[in-house]
């Protein structure tokens, strides 16, 4: 009898082993995953203010100034400019004056290593990007810090009214059409 349950404790024990042995501690079930990004452009938000600290002291002075802003873009887009006197610095006063205004645009990225595009040189406010400046987009990179340079001067043989002059300047980002 005792040899009996030396054998079944034998058997059971072996049971038991096999059966823990057998057994994975682990057992991993795979879930695929898929989402869609959709073309992708706005901007981050307004331009910084360019407020021209320096002053026009003499007919023959230039004065400049830049703000910038971030444009978010996973695809080529083209960037146009508001081309109506709202972008020409008046006189805030009762005088009616206006400066020569020209802008400027620059990207931080060339458009071949990083997103971006090539340099605007000044143009005066009613053609500035009449034929709209191209932002070409970079695989990985999807931010491309655009600035917008003022500059603002007498007219030629002139002087404009003493006071403040502002401007409101709307750049528009559009999709590259094909």
């Amino acid at each position: 009898m005792k040899i009996l349950a030396k054998v079944l404790l034998v058997m059971v024990l072996c049971f038991t082993a096999s059966s823990v042995l057998a057994s994975t501690a682990d057992d991993p079930a795979t879930c695929a995953i898929t989402c869609t990004v959709d073309g992708l452009m706005e901007w981050a938000g307004n331009f910084t203010d360019i407020d021209i600290v320096e002053h026009i002291t003499e007919q023959n002075d230039q004065i400049t100034g830049s703000g910038t802003a971030t444009l978010y873009t996973n695809d080529d887009v083209t960037i146009t400019a508001d081309n109506t006197a709202t972008a020409q610095l008046d006189n805030d006063g009762a005088s009616s004056d206006t400066l020569v205004t020209e802008y400027q645009l620059e990207y931080d990225g060339d458009g071949a290593t990083a997103t971006g595009g090539s340099t605007v040189a000044y143009t005066e406010y009613d053609t500035f990007l009449s034929s709209a400046s191209a932002v070409t987009h970079i695989s990985e990179d999807g931010a491309v810090v655009v600035t917008l340079t003022v500059r603002a001067s007498n007219d030629a043989g002139n002087v404009a009214d003493s006071g403040a002059y502002s401007a409101t300047q709307t750049l528009t980002a559009s999709w590259t059409s094909d």
